[in-house]
């Protein structure tokens, strides 16, 4: 039960700072999925941040599961990003649809080694 609360207390803590983030950003006049991205690539660098910090920290399986399941989980977001992809191309906007797929991925991937790489050097 104890694995079952702390993955559902981070899901909503997650969910909510995204929503925070598609709030904030739907303010910017941007017709582009800018939440979306900015919860992603955040939770990529987070992740490899948090990867690197608890390959040298012990942690308890449950805060595990409460940061990389729940929380990361929650705050970032694969469905949504393939269903906005999916909308370019539906609205006849394919290069944007490839541009997204492409920023996500190669920034997604390169944010994890950011992440990663800035715990090992100047975290101690």
């Amino acid at each position: 039960m104890k694995t079952i609360i702390a993955i559902a207390l981070g899901g909503a803590l997650g969910s909510l700072g995204r929503y925070g983030i598609a709030l904030a950003s739907g303010k910017l006049p941007v017709d582009f999925p800018l939440g979306t991205l900015t919860a992603n690539l955040l939770g990529c660098l987070i992740i490899g941040f948090l990867w690197g910090y608890f390959d040298r920290v012990h942690i308890s399986h449950e805060f595990r599961l409460f940061i990389f399941t729940g929380f990361l989980g929650g705050f970032t977001t694969f469905s949504t990003f393939a269903r906005e992809t999916e909308q370019f191309f539906r609205s006849g906007e394919p290069w944007h649809g490839i541009a997204y797929i492409l920023v996500s991925n190669t920034l997604g991937l390169a944010m994890v080694s950011l992440g990663f790489f800035i715990c090992h050097r100047f975290v101690r």
